[in-house]
């Protein structure tokens, strides 16, 4: 089957299939499930990505493991649509970037805070509550220790970055103070 359509078209029309944000939920778990599965089973991943097998034998193969696993029906048709268009291996490569999408859709983002030390469970609180009123998102928190930073924190939220730490302040007084 001949194609223009790319990964990122088919997760944007997945998203745009599901009738609500509960459907929504339900797809992401699914797709992170069975990503999970497919690269931890070489099994299932030999035959996804086989040449040897051609598209009906695989589609029975998934199918069985679709029916097994009991996805949600839509995402059952995205997995065998991704197979037909043979866009598994751009699935597997573009695992974090599908899973992002699919966050972004039930409005939920991820932030890597770094800091210079270990935070308490308050702080963390409120930088979660001040990343949440920034993007206006459910706000999933990874935490980073780099003592290097001397002191403040770095929050990255997708491709931007709030940066507070001593490290960068002195960084940029040095670039104030030095000559050109």
């Amino acid at each position: 089957m001949a194609t223009v359509a790319t990964l990122r078209d088919l997760v944007s029309a997945l998203v745009d299939s599901a009738a609500d944000e509960r459907e929504l939920l339900g797809i992401r778990a699914d797709v992170e499930s069975f990503l999970e599965q497919l690269c931890s089973s070489g099994e299932l991943r030999d035959v996804f990505l086989s040449t040897v097998f051609s598209t009906e034998e695989k589609k029975a193969v998934v199918e069985d493991f679709l029916e097994a696993a009991s996805f949600l029906e839509i995402t059952k048709r995205f997995v065998l649509l991704v197979l037909e268009m043979e866009k598994v291996a751009a699935l597997l490569g573009s695992k974090e970037a599908v899973l992002a999408r699919l966050d972004e859709a039930v409005g939920k983002v991820t932030a890597e805070i770094t800091s210079a030390r270990d935070l308490s469970q308050g702080d963390i609180e409120r930088l979660s509550a001040a990343l949440r009123a920034a993007t206006g998102k459910t706000v999933e928190v990874s935490l980073k220790v780099d003592p290097s930073m001397i002191g403040g924190i770095k929050a990255q939220v997708g491709d931007k970055v709030y940066d507070n730490s001593v490290r960068t302040q002195l960084e940029r007084i040095r670039g104030i103070l030095s000559p050109s």
